[in-house]
């Protein structure tokens, strides 16, 4: 009955293999470092498959590269920032307000119904590129403006690009709301991350930065 998981050569057993059932609801994370975890510490020389292992695996490590490649993103995002806009502290800004928009974004996945997957990774690094429009923008129009109080330069700096901003938004939100009835889940996914990074850019880059660097006196440019 197990000539068919059985290869014999002469009297020897070459190789071998059974068949193992899970009883549990688990993670199949968790249940796949488990298996490979028992076959490594194995004294004779076994291996653990599965055809789904392939889409397992990136269960087990989603998360650490998320967080890996945001953080090589963010700090790209500080040295182009530190280059364009003549004042550190507000690139400084810039940087924290992507990482805000981030850590709110990924809040709101859950509330919508997103798993963080390879599909929502590779859609959350690429909307960084949205997140510090609305920052950047704002930040150098602020430390650009010549009025001399902090106020004024706030309100300068709204007064000039707030409204190409919020323009942008929109036309952004336009473009791609047309996924949000797609059946794919790809598509709906990149809807509900592109709105969710758009909508809490713009709240930073009209609402938060300006508050921060006004609270923080930053009057004129770096040099």
């Amino acid at each position: 009955m197990f000539k068919q998981d059985i290869n014999f050569t002469g009297n020897e057993i070459q190789a071998s293999r059974f068949f193992i059932q899970t009883l549990k609801n688990i993670d199949e994370g968790d249940m796949l470092i488990g298996l490979r975890k028992t076959a490594e510490d194995c004294p004779i020389k076994l291996l653990v498959y599965h055809p789904s292992f392939i889409y397992f695996d990136q269960y087990t490590v989603i998360a650490d590269n998320t967080i890996q490649t945001m953080l090589v993103a963010v700090a790209v995002m500080l040295v182009i920032s530190l280059l364009l806009i003549p004042h550190p502290l507000c690139s400084i800004w810039v940087c924290f307000a992507i990482a805000s928009v981030i850590v709110g974004v990924t809040g709101f996945m859950v509330l919508w119904g997103v798993n963080l997957d390879s599909i929502s990774m590779i859609n959350l690094v690429m909307c960084i590129g949205f997140s510090v429009d609305f920052s950047a923008h704002i930040s150098y129009a602020f430390v650009s403006s010549q009025k001399s109080d902090v106020n004024e330069k706030a309100i300068d700096a709204l007064a000039n690009l707030g409204y190409p901003v919020v323009q942008g938004a929109l036309s952004t939100i336009l473009g791609v709301v047309v996924l949000s009835m797609s059946g794919s889940y790809i598509f709906r996914t990149f809807f509900k991350i592109v709105f969710l990074v758009i909508t809490f850019g713009l709240l930073h880059g009209l609402m938060f930065i300006p508050v921060f660097l006004t609270l923080f006196g930053i009057c004129g440019k770096w040099c």
